[in-house]
């Protein structure tokens, strides 16, 4: 049997053991979209462990799937040299949980530890460089993403994560971010970097900040980039600075852009 058809069948039967993934549509949905996922992105994790990992994380992300998938990828390629994963953006942190996964299954214990950064209060508000869409979503959603910070660390706790394997870091990024830098820096610098901030404010604060603290051939993942006016426009502004200008890629499926960490 194919690998392929290995991850569909046990799928399938995974699937089957829940009545509530059997009559729910939206879970046939997410199990299409999952196994199309894991046989398209590629890594040290094998289709059926990655596939494990994207249902346990479902409930807590909006990412789809393949976006999830290329995440937890990177990240256990990443912590192969260790250093620090971080996420800016991670809501209920189902993306982050992703990665901390993809370690554990790898190494049997998260060797890069996972950060996540997020206000927790929702997304701020956009200014004119994030377009009129940014606008019209604040005006259907005042507080859009809100979630008590109490929540996501008690998922950590279920998951059996600690503080040192996924350090939770509530506030706005121009305050939280720069508090940080030594501390990233004094953990053997980024790995990876996930930006997943929506806005042009947001982004810029992050890639700024973090961005000299990402290893030459580390990985920068850019969520939003095809999203949001803004988040574009504050990618090509920091990136147009840099000595070597690294080249944008799409990730996999179209969800995000991302680009390795040029030297110089």
């Amino acid at each position: 049997m194919t690998d392929k058809a290995t991850t569909l069948a046990h799928a399938a039967r995974e699937a089957a053991g829940s009545c509530a993934l059997v009559r729910d549509p939206a879970s046939f949905s997410f199990l299409r979209k999952a196994v199309a996922a894991v046989m398209t992105v590629s890594g040290p994790l094998s289709p059926l462990a990655l596939f494990r990992i994207l249902r346990r994380v479902a409930p807590y992300t909006m990412v789809p799937p393949i976006g999830v998938a290329f995440a937890a990828q990177e990240a256990a390629k990443a912590a192969e040299g260790g250093g620090q994963i971080v996420e800016c953006g991670a809501w209920m942190g189902g993306t982050s949980f992703a990665m901390a996964l993809a370690q554990r299954r790898r190494f049997g214990r998260v060797r890069a530890p996972v950060w996540m950064f997020d206000s927790f209060k929702g997304l701020p508000q956009p200014d004119a460089r994030d377009g009129e869409a940014a606008f019209r979503l604040m005006e259907r959603q005042p507080r859009p993403l809100a979630v008590p910070v109490d929540t996501v660390r008690a998922l950590r706790d279920a998951l059996g994560f600690g503080e040192s394997d996924a350090p939770i870091v509530p506030g706005w990024f121009d305050q939280t971010l720069p508090q940080s830098v030594a501390a990233l820096r004094a953990g053997g610098g980024i790995a990876l970097l996930r930006l997943d901030g929506d806005w042009y404010e947001s982004t810029l604060t992050a890639l700024r900040t973090l961005l000299p603290l990402v290893r030459v051939g580390g990985v920068v993942i850019i969520d939003d980039y095809y999203a949001w006016e803004g988040c574009a426009r504050a990618v090509h502004e920091v990136l147009a600075a840099e000595p070597v200008v690294p080249r944008l890629r799409t990730a996999p499926g179209a969800a995000g852009a991302w680009f390795v960490r040029a030297g110089g």
